[in-house]
């Protein structure tokens, strides 16, 4: 029974962690995958910034936002990996309580939505109030092409 609860829990973690992949899968355009195309070159920060042709007070807004996107993150990362580690000393117990597996599994739910929306604001911040539309466009062409892009915002 023990073994079976740990299962399951694993199994819960899994799922979430493997649909904000998928999500994320879902929305790529399957003939950008052509094997004949070119594989995308990955271009840095500055790069993108270079291109997008940011005025002074476009990159201070966007050091601003990134600074302060970084900080929340981090935070909630690490309260993700402290609730890890209670649910984990949990499931090593010898009779593990239900009740607190249920409560660290939806307090480990309630970090992944926090941190999830945290990245859709700082986008949000991005795209519509300091970039212009045309920029706008052009960063997410860049990002389309660049297939390395990650939890970060510009």
């Amino acid at each position: 029974m023990k073994n079976l609860i740990k299962i399951f829990i694993v199994f819960i973690v899994s799922y979430w962690m493997v649909l904000g992949m998928v999500g994320a899968a879902t929305g790529t355009d399957a003939s950008k995958n052509k094997i004949s195309e070119t594989p995308a070159v990955h271009l840095t920060r500055h790069e993108i910034i270079e291109k997008l042709q940011l005025t002074d007070v476009q990159k201070k807004q966007i050091r601003d936002t990134r600074a302060a996107y970084r900080i929340t993150v981090l935070k909630l990362e690490n309260q993700i990996k402290l609730k890890k580690v209670e649910l984990e000393n949990e499931l090593d117990k010898p009779e593990p309580d239900e009740t607190q597996i249920d409560l660290l599994t939806d307090q480990l739910g309630i970090l992944y939505g926090q941190r999830l929306n945290v990245k859709v604001k700082a986008s949000i911040e991005l795209e519509k109030k300091i970039l212009t539309p045309q920029q706008s466009d052009l960063l997410k062409t860049l990002q389309d092409k660049d297939s390395s892009t990650t939890d970060e915002i510009l």
